[in-house]
Parts: C-alpha cells; structure tokens; sequence
C-alpha cells in the first residue's frame, strides 16, 4: 500500500471509531507483543506469532503518528535513527 493510502486509510478509521478508542487499541496490541516477546523468548510463541504482533502494533503506531502529526513524526524519527547510528559508531569505535 502507497504511503498516502496507508495515511488516508488511518484518517477513516480515526473518524470512523475515534482517538479514544484507537489509543486504548494502542494499549492492548502493545500488551499483546509484550506478551509474545516474552514467550518468545522462553519459546512458547512462533517466530510468525511475534511478527503478527509486531504488525499490529506498527500499524497502530502509524495511526496515532498520523493524528498527532505524520510529518513531525518521521522527522523524529530519522532524528533518532541517525542518533542511534552515531551510538552504534562509538559502541563500536570502543573495541566492546
């Protein structure tokens, strides 16, 4: 799906069901990836289990980012991934 249908789409259903009820959404996928990492991590998830919670809560990020403001959303977020590379430089600049 094109960057701008995945927007218009996330638009329709904040106006369908509203922020309130997408942020409790929010809420409970998180509490279900958690729940699937820390299974994963003894073994009791699938590997395929992880990634669907993954999704679900990647597509509800994306959601509150378009209702909060998409555009300062991915300027923070390329702001934090160059920061995030700049650690892994000195991390690995140390010889650890």
């Amino acid at each position: 799906m094109k960057e701008e249908e995945k927007i218009q789409l996330y638009n329709d259903v904040l106006s369908a069901w509203g922020i309130g009820n997408q942020v409790f959404m929010v809420m409970e996928e998180t509490g279900e990836m958690l729940n699937a990492l820390a299974k994963a991590d003894r073994g009791r998830v699938t590997k395929e289990e992880v990634i669907t919670e993954l999704a679900d809560v990647s597509i509800m990020m994306e959601q509150m980012a378009v209702h909060f403001g998409y555009e300062e959303f991915m300027v923070e977020k390329e702001r934090k991934l160059n920061r995030l590379r700049e650690r892994l430089e000195t991390y690995k600049g140390r010889g650890i």
